[in-house]
């Protein structure tokens, strides 16, 4: 075997990688475009991912594979790939007898967008660590979360977390000969990503798949988490042709012979006037199944599946950013009226609390929401802070301290960290810098994968400057609870403790500008002000 260019057995056959150095200048080697499934084509369109066919020559996997069919906001144009679900592998030993902890990507997107492509998640950060750092791709948009009720078609949903949860037993499979461990590893995600992982601690199909996790800006109970049953598969076949006649087997005919191109230019552009006032995000998603089969993912309502969850005793991270919300910002600059049609804010009370908008009970949680964020001004384009704060507690924070209230009602002794990640710079916050604006501060969604992850937009920060301080602070952080038996400290800090058994506040390890501190979450107030418009029996 050449050292430039490794050949490694798989489950079902050889591949080839290549050998690299990191911008950090780590030495290591990387497997890209393992198929881990047959290519979900022709007929095997939305159906559920099945393993790969077997092969007897190594495959070329020195270079990457390709995205799944998007819009790429990036790039103004569709692209991707029926044919993109395959496996990233990076490691920096080849050596079976040492097995290093694994540590396993979900990209986010929205479940519309994204790709494990390293022009994002390169792995020239986590690398340094003693990880095997694993991604993947997996289908998205109505390729990946087409659902129809009618048995007979055989499409319950969530074909793209199925993906998933098949990528998951890959690893599990197929990791040893990589050098990693298969009964050492961290699944963690971001945003979509992050709610993958929740989803699959919650999920009995991926029970026993992995050994803890990291949460991040995510988890089943945000309120884009599930996509409501509105018919958007019938309406994305209306929008392509079809006459509404014949059920559901018709309108699938319809979506079976439409280019891939079509169904991407057509998915975005279903949603109502009303849907988009009540913050549905998103057509294609995660949905409750309507039926139950062998490979079902989301049997029912999450806030059950997390009561019941297979996963109570594992170690977690969990957390966000501390400026979420600013995802919303590039929305609000397209269509300032979003602000003046506010109202009462009556549309912004999460609709799982299933409340008629006309009704007292509602507006009164309205007027709540809009005198805690507003005071006694009006919204406006010029005074957005208001809004866009509330949208980091609705979109993100909410959902994710509902979570960690779950954990404390499971009366669990697995350990749960909090983590608040409020880093501000002026060069390194991509996501901000690039999709919200570059003149506007805080620390938005997505921001805090510029210190996880190399990507395209700059190089490694001088190591003189707080960037590469927070990089070091984030790969140590997340590799030592990797390695260290779910337990975080050791290697940055010795400070983080979990959260304890009693409800109401709880402290987290704020990551700023200046350095790490143990402190009391300071958005409590704002998750009590959300707390008070649930039951108890809804909340957690």
């Amino acid at each position: 075997m050449s050292a430039e260019s490794p050949v490694i057995s798989t489950k079902y056959g050889p591949v080839r990688g290549i050998q690299k150095t990191a911008a950090t200048a780590v030495e290591y080697y990387s497997f890209q475009r393992i198929p881990y499934a047959k290519p979900p084509v022709g007929e095997l369109r939305f159906k559920d991912a099945e393993p790969p066919t077997s092969w007897e020559e190594p495959l070329d996997c020195s270079v990457q594979g390709p995205a799944g069919y998007q819009f790429s906001k990036l790039q103004n144009k569709i692209i991707g790939s029926e044919d993109c679900l395959h496996m990233n592998v990076f490691t920096k030993s080849l050596d079976k007898g040492k097995r290093l902890p694994v540590m396993l990507y979900i990209h986010g997107g929205a479940f519309n967008r994204g790709s494990s492509g390293v022009e994002m998640y390169g792995p020239d950060y986590l690398i340094q660590a003693d990880v095997v750092f694993v991604s993947f791709n997996y289908r998205i948009g109505a390729l990946g979360f087409i659902s129809f009720d009618s048995p007979e078609v055989g499409l319950p949903g969530n074909a793209g977390l199925k993906d998933q949860n098949l990528a998951l037993r890959w690893v599990v499979d197929n990791i040893a000969n990589f050098g990693g461990d298969p009964r050492n590893i961290t699944l963690f995600g971001e945003s979509a990503g992050g709610c993958s992982v929740h989803y699959h601690m919650i999920s009995d199909l991926s029970k026993g798949l992995f050994q803890r996790a990291i949460v991040m800006s995510g988890c089943s109970l945000n309120n884009w988490s599930t996509v409501p049953r509105r018919q958007f598969s019938q309406r994305l076949a209306k929008a392509l042709g079809w006459n509404g006649q014949g059920g559901d087997q018709a309108a699938l005919e319809v979506l079976m012979l439409a280019a891939p191109e079509d169904i991407v230019d057509k998915q975005g552009a279903l949603l109502t006037e009303n849907e988009k006032e009540n913050r549905i995000m998103f057509e294609f998603g995660p949905v409750i199944e309507p039926y139950i089969t062998k490979s079902c993912i989301i049997p029912k309502d999450p806030l059950q599946m997390c009561r019941e969850a297979w996963s109570k005793d594992m170690d977690i991270l969990i957390g966000g950013n501390s400026e979420e919300g600013l995802f919303s910002l590039s929305e609000i600059k397209e269509n300032p009226a979003i602000l003046s049609n506010l109202r009462d804010f009556e549309y912004l009370v999460p609709l799982e609390l299933d409340l008629v908008r006309t009704s007292q009970r509602c507006k009164e949680f309205g007027k709540k929401l809009k005198k805690h964020y507003y005071g006694d001004t009006e919204p406006s384009f010029e005074n957005r802070d208001g809004y866009l704060t509330l949208m980091t507690d609705k979109l993100f924070w909410h959902g994710l301290h509902r979570t960690i209230y779950g954990r404390i009602n499971s009366k669990t002794t697995a350990k749960t960290y909090v983590y608040r990640f409020s880093v501000d710079s002026e060069t390194y916050n991509h996501y901000r810098i690039y999709f919200c604006d570059k003149n506007v501060r805080g620390t938005a969604h997505a921001d805090d994968l510029s210190y996880i992850f190399k990507n395209l937009f700059s190089d490694v920060p001088p190591k003189e400057s707080f960037e590469y301080r927070v990089m070091t602070e984030m790969i140590g952080l997340f590799s030592q609870f990797a390695s260290n038996d779910g337990n975080p400290n050791g290697k940055v800090t010795d400070i983080w403790e979990p959260i304890g058994e009693d409800f109401g506040a709880y402290k987290c390890l704020n990551i700023a500008n200046d350095g790490l501190e143990f402190i009391d979450f300071p958005e409590m107030e704002r998750m009590k002000l959300w707390d008070s418009m649930y039951e108890k029996e809804q909340l957690y």
